[in-house]
């Protein structure tokens, strides 16, 4: 299969490129980040480009025989809602949003063509919102609405859609998105941030082989499930919110209990 791969450059995207190629498969990785991509193995086709430049990207993909779509694309920083700027809530959207979009929209006549399939990277706080959080839940909670939409308008006409929703990742990703805090120390939050700077990666979050696994299952299998969960967390942390009154689940996560004690108790 040829497999086009956006934010390819990740850390997650890195794993997954690179086990898509020991799989057999060719790769056109996509990432705005140029030396990211050069850093991949040899054999994949890479191509820096903004992913929300939907002109560039419609241009590389145009005759490319795509047989599959992973998009991957995704950026995020912490903050309270009260002090994200209108620019970060709108490149958060952007990116994750808008920057699946366009890969989505441009391969689809091919997808259609080969009978193929999309997998859309999203997180556990697409089904969960963390405080501090807020730009990143947002625009992971518009992909689950944008995957479900999507799987339902093609899946008739032959394309498996499917979404892949891991919990915490280590993937240096957190400490990057931390950076933005240092300089919030007027912020009415700053207790808040301060654990953030202090330990910015989670003990408890997976490594990004499971969720690479999890990608490939999705462009290999015959049947594609419509949604994969990766690590305990990502199965628990939606089922407790479902089952939990709104109040008692807004006070187990202000509590840090889903980074804390659940942690230990489900991904163990």
């Amino acid at each position: 299969m040829r497999v086009c791969y956006s934010g390819a450059a990740g850390g997650i995207g890195r794993a997954t490129v690179r086990r898509l190629l020991e799989c057999g498969h060719e790769v056109l990785a996509l990432d705005v980040d140029a030396a990211g991509l050069e850093a991949l193995p040899e054999a994949a086709e890479i191509h820096s480009v903004d992913v929300t430049d939907a002109d560039r990207v419609a241009a590389i993909l145009e005759g490319a025989g795509i047989d599959a779509v992973v998009a991957g694309a995704g950026w995020y920083e912490l903050a309270a809602l009260e002090d994200l700027p209108a620019d970060s809530l709108a490149r958060h959207l952007g990116t994750n949003v808008v920057g699946t979009h366009t890969v989505v929209r441009a391969s689809l006549p091919q997808l259609r063509a080969r009978q193929g399939r999309i997998v859309i990277l999203g997180s556990v706080l697409g089904r969960v919102a963390l405080p501090y959080h807020g730009g990143y839940a947002a625009a992971k909670h518009a992909l689950v609405g944008y995957a479900d939409t999507l799987r339902r308008e093609v899946g008739p006409r032959g394309v498996d859609v499917s979404l892949v929703e891991p919990g915490p990742v280590r993937t240096g990703f957190n400490e990057r998105a931390a950076d933005a805090l240092a300089d919030r120390s007027e912020s009415a939050y700053v207790d808040a941030y301060r654990p953030f700077l202090d330990r910015p990666s989670q003990p408890a979050a997976t490594g990004v082989e499971p969720v690479a696994d999890a990608i490939v299952r999705a462009v290999e299998a015959d049947r594609p499930r419509s949604r994969y969960r990766v690590s305990r967390r990502a199965r628990w942390l939606p089922w407790l919110q479902t089952a939990l009154p709104d109040r008692l689940v807004d006070r187990l996560v202000r509590s840090g209990i889903p980074g804390g004690l659940l942690s230990r108790l489900v991904d163990r």
